[in-house]
């Protein structure tokens, strides 16, 4: 929090408040203030309605000006600003029921207790008490909850045409084009004016329309409604899902539904397809949540059985037990009668689906340099406007022009200086890119993220369906006893019979019209068996308890020597679903031929070793694992157990995970392959050559991801890997997994003995690997080690949901920015935390990240990164053309004005409508280049070396319109202006030198600011821009040689007469043409932009945050850590 943040809290007024994504924001109670409002009054019919305006556009003077400081308690207005982001409004405070409260960016507040609070849904519950809860709501408490949370809408209104018209008109820069263009007209042009009155009309038609287009998608992506069965006063009703509020029951039957509510499953289980909003294709399942037994014994004493620990259902962590408004239920199972059942949560914009929605309509302000480059930009050229204003103000009252007509002139001097259609020129190549990305099938949602993709330094990589194939296929089975047994490639030659039943029943597949629908590594693992499975419907007393049936294979073995063995039919009972938290999955599982309940788990070699009974261990364990994990291959681990056939199945029905899930007999390994996908050596190579910096974020086991990214090319060969591992909080640093070869840190390590201990175990270049465990002890206990870490750490594996936003928002703030790329699955919120988060997914409107790509490849990130590299290029050309545009048409007019003459009506419009507009509009045409150079274009807008260029070209334009202005001025023909009433209907030849030599430039420029390589292709490639610059020399070229009458005199222009002086003009202009080409060319070299980078970094001692972290760990060994080769 900073000083001004604190500074308010100090006030008994403001207090602080969070959203769902807990953002900070400081709110101030106001109420409205009589005296302001009647000074404000005053002051907006002085400024002509501009003060209002002002007061529009700024929340802070409207709470300045029009009220005071109250408490929160009697507030009628409360002021909202972001702590950190700066983004703030005024809002108004309601009185419902006798609570305060207000809304803001679709979240509802309300007063309670002192302070207000943000209405959620519901919230601390224990899973005992969402059970208690499935009686449903009564009348009266269904009534409190709707005043409380209202309906169940995620309602994204489409505003009229005429509202967004309103809006739109009232923004600073129509407004500065409604001021202009009346200045135009009572200054005589009123063509010009008409035109650019057109223009701005067909403009905000177009702005509003392409507005409400995305209102109406983003609207049907989140409306539905459907009619649900639930419970109220204990009666079963249909209702609309509007209708529902938290604390309702609803019945999900067989064959699913849409979900309209965030609920969680209290009984029965469920497949459901969450691509809508994950972007994960493959649908998962969910299971309901543990409850509590009570039994109740005759002496009245209660004695509580804990089926599972009372926790707090948490829908982050519990995922296995939410549903999700906005994804499809394929089908429930109930445990008993005929539905699943579920307990809504939250509603309406509290909802998850409704959080991705905010974060499209209301999202988090990004800062990039250009917005801030522009608004400097800007503030620059409003001091050359304020000269030019003096000197303009000092030439016409000499030449005895009147007060308001020397007003009007240095007016309209500053529409000439600081541009008005420069935000809407600085855009351009956004929208050009998202429209080539929409080509090739990536589409965007946020067009602010394009920008940044330009800049990306750091790419994260999900492993499993981002850089290696989706589907797993088995490999080989390894039963075990006191070492490894055979290798077994088919399942009927497995003599392991507790081995075949586990790999028959540990997984959670369904069946969907004779497909299995299920996690990829289940279908092949349940494949590779040969079994088949049968899902139970409850209504036999033998499959009451049981949610699916496996049957074994007709053994077909055709090995003489291999014991055949008899295996029965094995009901699933319950199922613990897999969770990254706990790396495993169990099974309680019944033979139907005997009374015993076995137990079957799955999970990571590392935590089934864990939890099994240490007898049960193999002797060669780590040797057999990292036999094939160096590999690259995917290792999955099996342990077993049986409970007593005493056990009921009451108990069993309702046993705690972690009674079963211990003392386990391993049992053996499965050995799948997971194939990289036929261009990602490729794409990472190609990755790696521009300059951007690659890791691998998984939550796969870290050999096999260092060994994947071995292959892969993130780590290269030569490369040594360094391993972090923290025991009893000493951190050891271990090459390439050998123990032998690991260094122990003492407890007071500092930099020094940091790089000591990297000196003794390599003296080549390295990468850290780490698992997810010891990266959130290095970060929250080792901050010197996690900053190095986050410099050279290239495996990030057994990462969490959780822990993967952590890294991508911690390499943010050293100053990197970072995209993460993922299948969107467990990536949600490393997606959206990510400055381009891109999805891997089949479906065009996923939200879970700004970008989702329908083609499942990282040749997806190529492709947006040179569209992102073009499009900041495109920015920065047409910011300079547009400067140069303001500098040569500022000279020209005080040129003008020195003579008490001016350009004409026809001849701003030629210069404005046609030249200037025709070439900011091609030049974004320009395609992204083929391949992606080896640095990242620059993000700022002005720098030492833009503004010492754009001053060079400056001054170059003022001495070649003064040159030939001289040059014509000593000609025989030559008849001097004598200044009239009418400065532009006059014609002159200081005019027509001025006007054609400016024409030339806006053409000259338009091509040699267009920069290509190494970002875009060459500009001769442009047909568009170069077709404009044909046309525009070709105009200037007739406006020399006159042969169209009617042509000069429509713009009234003279004739320069003589053939000698029409050729010299032209060859001075070829000449500028060639001085600013060699000038774009001299400060190209790599001479003049090092010495101008070096002059910038001693002007400049505040150095960024990551050049002073990179700056700190330069004298590491290995790659030498510094701005310059960072990425090597």
């Amino acid at each position: 929090m900073d000083e001004e943040t604190t500074s308010l809290m100090n006030y008994k007024n403001s207090q602080i408040i969070n959203d769902d994504c807990f953002t900070e924001y400081v709110i101030t109670g106001l109420s409205a203030s009589l005296p302001k409002i009647l000074l404000t009054i005053l002051l907006t019919f002085i400024t002509g309605g501009l003060f209002l305006l002002l007061l529009f556009w700024f929340p802070s003077a409207n709470a300045l000006f029009t009220k005071k400081k109250t408490k929160l308690s009697s507030a009628n207005y409360v002021h909202i600003k972001s702590c950190l982001a700066g983004t703030e409004g005024l809002v108004s405070v309601k009185t419902i029921n006798g609570k305060k409260c207000f809304k803001y960016q679709y979240l509802k507040y309300v007063y309670d207790n002192g302070q207000f609070v943000l209405i959620n849904g519901l919230e601390n519950l224990h899973y005992s008490d969402i059970h208690a809860l499935s009686s449903g709501l009564d009348e009266a408490v269904a009534e409190e909850y709707f005043q409380r949370f209202g309906n169940n809408t995620i309602d994204v209104p489409v505003p009229s045409y005429l509202k967004l018209f309103c809006i739109e008109v009232i923004q600073p820069f129509y407004i500065f084009q409604a001021f202009a263009v009346i200045l135009w007209m009572c200054d005589s042009y009123e063509m010009y004016a008409s035109a650019i009155l057109v223009i701005s009309i067909v403009s905000i038609g177009i702005t509003i329309f392409e507005q409400r287009k995305q209102k109406k998608k983003i609207n049907a992506m989140a409306s539905s409604s459907i009619e649900v069965l639930t419970q109220r006063n204990c009666r079963e009703i249909t209702i609309k899902s509007s209708e529902l509020l938290p604390g309702d029951v609803i019945f999900i039957p067989r064959d699913g539904m849409l979900l309209c509510c965030d609920a969680v499953l209290v009984s029965g289980s469920a497949i459901v397809n969450e691509c809508a909003l994950t972007g994960e294709s493959v649908p998962v399942n969910k299971s309901s949540v543990p409850y509590i037994s009570k039994f109740v014994f005759d002496s009245g004493e209660v004695e509580r059985f804990d089926v599972a620990e009372d926790l707090i259902y948490d829908a982050e962590r519990d995922k296995k037990y939410s549903l999700f408004s906005g994804t499809t239920i394929l089908q429930a199972k109930p445990s008993s009668g005929a539905h699943a059942v579920a307990i809504v949560t939250r509603t309406g914009f509290n909802t998850f689906k409704g959080s991705l929605i905010r974060s499209i309509l209301c999202p988090k302000p990004t800062k990039f340099e250009f917005q801030t480059d522009a608004t400097r930009f800007i503030v620059m050229l409003s001091f050359f406007a304020a000269i030019g204003f003096g000197y303009t103000f000092y030439i016409s009252m000499k030449l005895g022009g009147t007060f308001w007509k020397t007003l009007r002139l240095g007016l309209d001097l500053i529409t000439v200086v600081v541009p008005p259609a420069l935000p809407a020129a600085l855009t351009i190549g956004v929208v050009y890119a998202v429209q080539r990305m929409k080509k090739a099938k990536i589409f965007c949602i946020d067009p602010q993220r394009v920008n940044f993709c330009g800049k990306v330094q750091n790419i994260c990589f999900d492993k499993t369906g981002t850089l290696t194939e989706d589907g797993l296929t088995v490999l080989c089975a390894i039963p075990s006893k006191i070492t490894f047994q055979q290798t077994e490639h088919k399942c009927s030659d497995i003599s392991n019979k507790k081995l075949v039943e586990a790999l028959a029943t540990c997984h959670e597949i369904s069946v969907i019209n004779g497909e299995f629908i299920g996690d990829p590594l289940d279908i092949e693992m349940f494949k590779f068996t040969k079994w088949a499975i049968e899902e139970c419907d409850h209504t036999s007393s033998l499959t009451q308890f049981l949610s699916a049936i496996v049957t074994p294979q007709s053994n077909d073995s055709d090995a003489p020597d291999v014991q055949q063995i008899e295996f029965s039919e094995i009901g699933i009972i319950k199922i613990f679903p897999f969770t990254s938290e706990y790396q495993r999955m169990s099974v309680i599982t019944k033979s139907l031929e005997d009374d015993e309940f076995i137990i079957f788990c799955k999970g990571s070699p590392e935590m089934i070793k864990s939890l099994s009974v240490e007898e049960s261990i193999p002797v060669d364990f780590d040797s057999k694992l990292n036999s094939f994990t160096q590999d690259g291959y995917r290792v999955i681990a099996f342990g077993w157990k049986s409970i007593d056939s005493d056990t009921s199945w009451h108990n069993i029905q309702s046993t705690r995970r972690s009674e079963i899930e211990c003392n386990l007999h391993f049992i053996g390994f499965l050995v799948m392959e997971n194939h990289l996908k036929n261009d990602t050596t490729q794409c990472i190579g190609d990755i790696l050559n521009a300059n951007t910096r690659v890791c691998m974020v998984t939550g796969d086991n870290i050999l096999t991801a260092t060994t994947v990214a071995r292959k892969c090319g993130i780590v290269p060969m030569k490369h040594n890997v360094l391993v972090i591992k923290v025991v009893d909080n000493s951190v050891s640093f271990q090459l390439d997994f050998q123990d032998e070869n690991a260094i122990v840190l003492n407890d007071n390590y500092d930099e020094e003995s940091i790089n000591d201990a990297i000196e003794k175990l390599t003296n080549g270049p390295y990468v850290f690997a780490i698992g997810g465990s010891t990266f959130d002890q290095i970060a929250s206990d080792h901050p010197l080690i996690y900053e190095l870490l986050l410099l050279k750490g290239k495996i990030f594996a057994r990462m969490k949901p959780i822990t993967k936003q952590k890294l991508v928002e911690d390499l943010q703030q050293i100053g990197l920015t970072v995209s993460m790329c993922g299948d969107g699955a467990n990536d949600c919120g490393a997606l959206r935390s990510a400055h381009a988060g891109v999805s891997l997914s089949e479906a065009e409107a996923s939200i879970a990240a700004p970008f989702t790509s329908a083609n499942p490849s990282i040749s997806c990130m190529i492709e947006i990164l040179r569209q992102g590299r073009a499009a900041l290029v495109t920015a920065s050309v047409t910011f300079r053309f547009m400067a140069m545009y303001s500098m040569i048409q500022f000279i020209t007019q005080l040129i003008h004005y020195s003579i008490g003459n001016n350009l004409s009506d026809a001849q701003f419009l030629y210069i404005d409508l046609f030249v200037i507009t025709a070439v900011a509009a091609t030049l974004g045409h320009s395609q992204p280049a083929r391949c992606l150079a080896n640095r990242t274009p620059k993000a700022q807008l002005i720098d030492l070396k833009v503004f010492a260029l754009l001053t060079s070209h400056v001054a170059l334009t003022f001495i070649f319109q003064f040159s030939f202005y001289f040059y014509l001025k000593k000609q025989p023909f030559f008849v001097p202006y004598t200044p009239a009433e009418d400065l532009h209907d006059n014609p002159s030849y200081e005019n027509t030198a001025l006007f054609i030599s400016s024409s030339f430039q806006y053409a000259i420029y338009g091509i040699v600011l267009s920069e290509g390589r190494p970002h875009r292709m060459p500009v001769y490639r442009n047909w568009t821009l170069m077709i404009v610059f044909v046309i525009c020399i070709l105009m200037a070229l007739l406006f020399v040689f006159q042969p169209f009458p009617f042509l000069t005199k429509t713009l009234g222009l003279l004739s320069l007469q003589e053939t000698e002086v029409q050729v010299t003009f032209v060859l001075m202009m070829a000449l500028n043409f060639v001085l600013a080409y060699l000038l774009e060319c001299f400060f190209a070299t790599k001479a003049i932009s090092d010495y101008l980078e070096n002059a910038r970094v001693c002007l400049n001692r505040a150095k960024p945050e990551f050049d002073v972290v990179s700056e700190k760990w330069a004298s590491i060994q290995g790659d030498k850590f510094n701005s310059k080769h960072f990425y090597k």
